[in-house]
């Protein structure tokens, strides 16, 4: 396939510092490079990348430029979607949401913002005439702007190099946070957590904008005299990644409802854990009690503090290498514009097949309790859960390997793998082979909805080969 990919004009790709979509096109980019596919990337010049670089600007022109935004968006892109018209490409990607209404061209656009300024311009962009077609980066993020009138396609998660991160199972004492300098990223209620946990806190901030020097002066600085706190400004990758993994704990006291937040995935990628409060993509990518916690009040946060012995850094690495990789976002990709270009169907996905009628059990069911329902109901394993919430799974293995474990809490395997409900069966069929499991948990958000075996893996089979699933 040959992809147009347009990028703002704003920062380079991928990013030196702060930029996690840059990030995220980088990545995307050279990862489908590496697949065999031609990819035009649109971006300022001092850009590195595997593709055919196309400038937008010579050098990135930065973020602050209060009134001119829109138009700079829109005349950059604009030029990027007649190079691409000119040079025949099969498909635009497109990270900026620019409105073209003209060129008959087929158009992925990623929704890297909220739903506050998003949605109803999504909705009328699926209204034209050529199509436009949208990618969430989470499924908080497509309920938020609503399945009615807009052109979904597919939730695709940002991703890492796991490969490129750095990894350390020994900590430091000090809590780290990094991002903007406003108030949605909660850099007052991070101060608020290392007061009220009596640990050192390490900021690294970008802080260019007016309003964002205003929230620091009036509400952040006010609260640096009762805490210790190291305040950088915006640092280098390889200094991003340094303070991650010697950091005791990743703060994510997010005040908005984010549509994903790559610093919980760089965080857990180098084993560090993350406490987020239970807003936006969070409770999609922080497993509670695995790889960090999650919290309705800064004060849950706190009491989080003293839990962070709990969680093995290991743990955090592997959950994000299986759930968060390049190659999987990539592959995902690839899925969409197969879609998109060739007018595939939508693809058979876990929700269609999946047995809904889960039979579960709680972390203090008694060993013969659980031996008694996995013999009654002709299975090998069950998913544990406790208040609603998917805790651990347990298998006729465990039973086995733990002859001295009394209750399921004993036995279980706390590192659970899952799929999401709208995950392809092609993926969840690659999971269950990849990791030598018979069955997988399906998620919707944080609460398990099914369970698909291998059995209905044939069924899906079944049901895209003739319109059926087989009985």
């Amino acid at each position: 396939m040959r992809i147009a990919m347009v990028a703002g004009p704003w920062l380079p790709v991928p990013p030196i510092g702060y930029g996690g979509a840059e990030l995220v096109i980088s990545q995307l980019a050279d990862g489908l490079v590496d697949k065999g596919h031609e990819v035009l990337l649109f971006a300022p010049g001092n850009s590195q990348t595997k593709a055919r670089l196309v400038p937008i600007v010579p050098k990135h022109i930065g973020q602050d430029w209060p009134g001119y935004s829109d138009p700079f968006r829109n005349a950059f892109s604009e030029y990027a979607f007649v190079r691409s018209f000119l040079e025949k490409a099969d498909l635009i990607h497109d990270h900026t949401m620019h409105h073209n209404t003209w060129l008959p061209m087929k158009t992925v656009y990623t929704l890297h913002g909220p739903a506050e300024w998003g949605a109803e311009l999504a909705r009328r962009m699926s209204t034209f005439a050529q199509q436009n077609y949208f990618v969430a980066i989470s499924n908080t993020q497509r309920r938020l702007y609503g399945e009615e009138g807009i052109n979904f396609i597919r939730t695709v998660y940002n991703a890492i190099d796991i490969k490129e991160t750095p990894f350390s199972a020994k900590k430091e004492d000090y809590l780290f946070f990094i991002g903007r300098a406003n108030r949605e990223k909660g850099l007052d209620l991070a101060v608020r957590i290392a007061i009220g946990s009596n640990r050192e806190l390490k900021m690294a901030i970008k802080m260019t904008e007016t309003h964002e020097k205003e929230y620091f002066r009036k509400v952040v600085r006010p609260l640096l005299d009762k805490a210790s706190v190291e305040i950088m400004g915006d640092i280098t990758i390889k200094e991003k990644y340094e303070l991650y993994k010697n950091a005791y704990a990743t703060l994510f006291p997010i005040q908005w409802e984010e549509p994903f937040g790559l610093v919980m995935i760089e965080s857990m990628a180098t084993g560090t854990p993350v406490l987020a409060l239970r807003r936006g993509a969070a409770a999609e990518v922080v497993v509670d009690g695995v790889n960090g916690f999650l919290g309705d009040t800064v004060e849950d946060l706190i009491e989080a503090v003293k839990r962070i012995p709990e969680i093995r850094p290991e743990d955090c690495r592997n959950y994000v290498a299986e759930k968060f990789s390049v190659e999987k976002m990539v592959e995902g990709y690839e899925e969409a514009y197969k879609q998109v270009i060739y007018g595939i169907k939508r693809a058979i996905i876990a929700r269609d097949v999946m047995t809904t009628n889960v039979i579960t059990v709680k972390p203090e069911t008694p060993r013969e309790e659980l031996i008694r329902v996995l013999a009654a109901n002709n299975i090998s394993g069950v998913p544990v859960v406790s208040d609603g919430k998917l805790v651990g799974i347990v298998t006729e293995d465990d039973i086995l390997a733990k002859p001295s474990g009394e209750k399921v809490e004993d036995l279980m395997t706390r590192n659970v793998i899952t799929v999401n409900e709208k995950d392809p069966v092609h993926r969840v069929a690659s999971v269950l082979i990849r990791n030598r499991i018979k069955r997988v948990p399906v998620m919707s958000d944080d609460h398990v909805v099914g369970l698909i075996s291998r059995h209905d893996l044939v069924r899906a089979l079944a049901l895209e080969k003739y319109g059926t699933a087989a009985a």
